[in-house]
């Protein structure tokens, strides 16, 4: 089964995005759902605006995993953190990449074009990517500091009614 996944840039990280999601499609065997910025104007200051969008498609399990690609990664992910259920991290090597997947489950990555190359991004990528996390296997630490942050998440911000899935807070029931 295909991966479905979204992917987004401002104008700075459109051609990175261009060749990272032929990357997904080629190499990964990734669907990719989500794909607003068609030209490298589309995303001119539209950086809140996609990470809204992405993180409603991963709440309504549209997908589950995202990608956007600027300078740094940052100011998406500060965004998209803003919504209930969603771990989004701006990483800048292949290691943080790992440990966002494996102890956060972090369903969004932030990668900046102004930061790494692209077969270094294409590294940090895989390194997301092809580990996934697995509940019968994470840590029980990482188990404990999910559901802490689902209570988090419920003391602190407004679950939507369009929630589709557990948010990866909790294995698949």
């Amino acid at each position: 089964m295909k991966t479905k996944i979204a992917i987004a840039s401002d104008d700075l990280g459109f051609e990175y995005k261009e060749e990272i999601k032929k990357y997904l499609i080629n190499e990964k065997n990734a669907d990719v759902v989500y794909d607003p910025v068609k030209v490298k104007t589309d995303g001119i200051n539209t950086y809140a605006k996609l990470a809204d969008e992405m993180s409603i498609l991963i709440q309504k399990d549209v997908c589950r995993l995202g990608i956007y690609i600027c300078g740094t990664g940052i100011g998406f992910t500060c965004q998209a953190n803003k919504h209930w259920g969603i771990r989004a991290v701006a990483v800048t090597n292949p290691y943080s990449a790992k440990r966002a997947r494996l102890s956060n489950n972090a369903q969004i990555i932030g990668l900046g074009c102004r930061v790494n190359s692209l077969e270094y991004t294409k590294m940090i990528l895989d390194a997301w990517y092809d580990q996934p996390f697995d509940f019968t296997t994470a840590r029980e630490n990482s188990k404990k500091n999910l559901l802490e942050a689902e209570r988090n998440d419920n003391a602190l911000l407004v679950k939507p009614a369009h929630i589709a899935w557990n948010m990866g807070f909790r294995a698949n029931e």
